[in-house]
Parts: structure tokens; C-alpha cells; sequence
């Protein structure tokens, strides 16, 4: 129908053309059927060409338009998005100030709080007692930097797995002292703190000595752990020298038994303070040097009105040897009780001495350490209204696979008492 209509209209316009000119010219002008065909076809290409133009340029049109709209979208939704996640920052920070500004602290608190802590498991095997195993201790601590001379130090301790009533664990808290760096040279403690005797009192972390248990030297005269209540300076020289003095609360000692009056700051009697000093040596590299001395003018706190209990002073004399050369220590401690007053003549004097050898060397980078020691010890104290005397020779090993973890196996051979075969485990971190 359409080329129809085409061919028609060519007709006509030929027709009419051919009317306004002379009978000859017109005869002349006429195209063949063949050449009419021929313009007809060219016209239709061109009549496509042009559709086919003004088709593209609609359809680029309507992509530049919705490539405007979506760009629109785009650039709205963005912006959009940035003010939420402004808006999101902001609330974030506030959050943190308001809880700077809280009872939490300053600002930036957590920045400035360290935990740590160590543990240690222990399996004893008495020659004629009863086998047991014991998670000894698991020890938490919390220290916090107030500023760049001001320090929170605390240890709190759970004994024997459980604190409840009837069973043998406890919960302590050892220590709680803040501590304030005046100078280089000089810093006080003040609060709950590790008496400045021995080498084990202060520095107890089953990765630090040898043996599963603690040494029986600086368990019975001591007596470690052993903490107060109170105030201490330490004045450190650059030669290596270094001086502490304490003013904290006292031991409440019944019948002479050094240990158990230990009253680890818990509504402690404090009718008598003690007086602790002591002078310690580190000038040259691997060795350390130290003795103290601490007194007490009532060791059974009997000076408060209406107390009959027996009056006697008592003054704790130590000293000790740290050494280490290459892969070789040495550690040796002296300890002493001279009590004085209403007190059993056999818990007048209580001595003790231990000297410990050892040698470490490194297996290899991965597998860690291994160090094997002896110990030889000597002591008396007073227990249960008598005199108790031991010697034990000690020996064992220790493995640490890295610095702060250690295997232990001991055997001890008390002249006194029982042989036992010991085993443990610890850690600190």
C-alpha cells in the first residue's frame, strides 16, 4: 500500500510537469518506466535515512536525559549519605567524651590501664601421704597510669580454686598501692604492698625460681607472701645503690608462730606498727646484693586496753645473694626472728638459710630453655608450742618453652620428714 501510494504521487507530479510543457517537450521529458523506478528507490532511502536520524537523535535524547536524572539521584544520595555518616562520627565522639568525663576516669582511661598475671598448677606425691593436686594460685593485675609520675598497682589472688566456707581456697588481695615517682631517684609507695624482704617476697612468678613449691626458708621466717598496709620510700642511687623504709601495719603472732601471724590487711589489728629498712645493691651486671631489717615492738599486738595477751618484740634480720654469670646462679638467703619477752624459749631465735646452684641453656629458638638446680636448706621455727628443725636437700629441673611458661619436677629429701616427688606448671603473663 505504501509504495502504491508513492508511485501514485510520482504519477501525478509527472502528469502535471508534463501538462505545462509543449506536446514535444513533453514527449521528450518523460522518464521511462525503468528511470522512474530508479528515483522512486533513491527516494526511499533517503525517506529511511532520515527516519532513521531523527529515531537516533530521540533515543540519545532520552539516554542524556536519564543520564541527567540519574546523576541527580546519584549526587543527592551521596550527599545524603555523607551527612548520616557525619552525623554518626559525631555521635560516636561525644559517646567517648561523655565517658571520658564519667566516673571512669579521664579521658583516654583504657589507653593507660595493663592487665597481667600469672598461675600455677601443683601435684605432690608425699612418700607416706595422701597424692594431691592443687591449682595453687591464679593471680589478676590491674595498673593504671594516672599520668606520667602517678601509678595504680594491684594483685588480686585466688587460692586453691575455691574461696568458699568450708573448702581451702581464699581470695587476697595482695597488693593495692599507688605509687608517685617524685624524681628519678625517689618514689613512695602508699598503700597495700609486698614487704621489701627476702628474693621471693617481692618477685614470686613460678616462671622466676626454681622448684614447684616456694622454698620452706622464706615460707616459715619470712614469712612470703607477705604483705601490709602502709607507707614506703625508695631512694635509688646511679651507682646501684638503693634504699627502702616502711612504716605499715604489724604481724599478730600467737605462741611464737611466725607464719600464721600474718593478718594480710583484713580489719588487721593495728595496735603496733612495724618498721622495715632495707639496702639493696645492683651496681654490677648479674648481681644483686641486699639485707633488711624490720622490727616490731609488739609482735602479739597485746598493747591495746584491756588486752592480757603475752608482751614480745620481734626483730627480722635478712640477707641475700643473687648471681648470674652466663648460664650459671647463684641464689643464697640468711633469715632471722630474735623475739624478746613473754615468749617460749624455743621461738626466742628462728633461723633459716637455703643456698641454691643452677645452670640454664637454651635447647634451640623454638623449643626454648632448660635449667636444672640443687638446694640445700636449713632452718628452725616454732609451730604447734614447739621447735621445728629440718634439713632438705632439693633437686630438679625446669623446662620453659618460652619465657613466661614453665614445667617443674622436684624431688625433696627432708631429714625430718616425708620424701615427696613434685610436679607443676606455670605461667605469667
Amino acid at each position: 500500500m505504501k509504495l502504491q501510494r508513492i508511485l501514485t504521487l510520482a504519477a501525478l507530479t509527472c502528469a502535471a510537469f508534463v501538462a505545462t510543457l509543449p506536446a514535444q517537450e513533453a514527449t521528450k521529458a518523460l522518464p521511462s518506466q525503468a528511470e522512474m523506478w530508479q528515483m522512486i528507490q533513491a527516494q526511499q532511502q533517503q525517506i529511511e535515512t532520515l527516519t532513521a536520524l531523527v529515531q537516533l537523535n530521540k533515543q540519545q535524547a532520552q539516554s542524556a536525559q536519564t543520564i541527567a536524572t540519574n546523576a541527580k539521584a546519584t549526587a543527592s544520595s551521596t550527599q545524603a549519605g555523607l551527612k548520616a555518616t557525619q552525623q554518626q562520627v559525631e555521635a560516636t565522639t561525644l559517646a567517648f567524651e561523655e565517658i571520658g568525663d564519667s566516673s571512669f576516669g579521664a579521658p583516654g582511661w583504657w589507653e593507660n590501664t595493663s592487665v597481667g598475671g600469672y598461675g600455677e598448677l601443683h601435684a605432690n606425691f608425699p612418700e607416706n601421704g595422701v597424692n594431691d593436686i592443687d591449682f595453687h594460685r591464679f593471680v589478676l593485675f590491674f595498673n593504671h597510669d594516672f599520668n606520667d609520675w602517678i601509678t595504680l598497682y594491684t594483685e588480686l589472688e585466688l587460692e586453691h580454686s575455691l574461696a568458699a566456707d568450708g573448702e581451702e581456697g581464699e581470695i587476697e588481695l595482695e597488693q593495692a598501692f599507688i605509687r608517685m615517682d617524685w624524681t628519678q631517684q625517689f618514689s613512695t609507695d602508699a598503700g597495700v604492698f609486698l614487704m621489701p624482704v627476702g628474693i621471693l617476697n617481692e618477685t614470686h612468678e613460678p616462671n622466676t625460681f626454681y622448684g614447684v613449691e616456694r622454698n620452706t626458708v622464706e615460707k616459715y621466717i619470712i614469712p612470703s607472701t607477705w604483705w601490709e598496709g602502709g607507707i614506703k620510700g625508695t631512694y635509688r642511687m646511679d651507682n646501684g645503690l638503693a634504699f627502702d623504709g616502711a612504716i605499715t601495719s604489724g604481724l599478730d603472732v600467737e605462741e611464737g608462730y611466725i607464719r600464721d601471724g600474718r593478718q594480710k590487711v583484713s580489719k588487721a589489728v593495728n595496735e603496733e606498727a612495724a618498721v622495715t629498712g632495707r639496702v639493696k645493691y645492683t651496681g654490677i651486671a648479674g648481681l644483686e646484693v641486699a639485707a633488711s631489717i624490720l622490727y616490731q615492738d609488739d609482735l602479739d599486738q597485746s598493747s591495746g586496753a584491756g588486752n592480757v595477751d603475752a608482751d614480745y618484740s620481734g626483730l627480722l634480720s635478712t640477707a641475700h645473694i643473687d648471681y648470674s654469670n652466663g648460664n650459671f646462679r647463684l641464689r643464697a638467703l640468711y633469715a632471722r626472728w630474735d623475739l624478746d619477752g613473754e615468749v617460749a624459749a624455743d621461738a626466742e631465735e628462728q633461723t633459716g638459710y637455703y643456698i641454691e646452684p643452677s645452670y640454664r641453656w637454651e635447647l634451640s629458638d623454638h623449643y626454648g630453655d632448660l635449667g636444672i638446680y640443687t638446694r640445700y636448706s636449713d632452718l628452725e621455727y616454732y609451730k604447734d608450742a614447739s621447735a621445728k628443725e629440718n634439713e632438705i636437700l632439693e633437686v630438679g629441673v625446669n623446662y620453659w618453652p618460652t619465657d613466661n611458661v614453665v614445667f617443674k619436677a622436684d624431688y625433696q629429701n627432708f631429714v625430718d620428714a616425708d620424701d615427696a616427688f613434685n610436679l607443676g606448671v606455670g605461667y605469667q603473663f
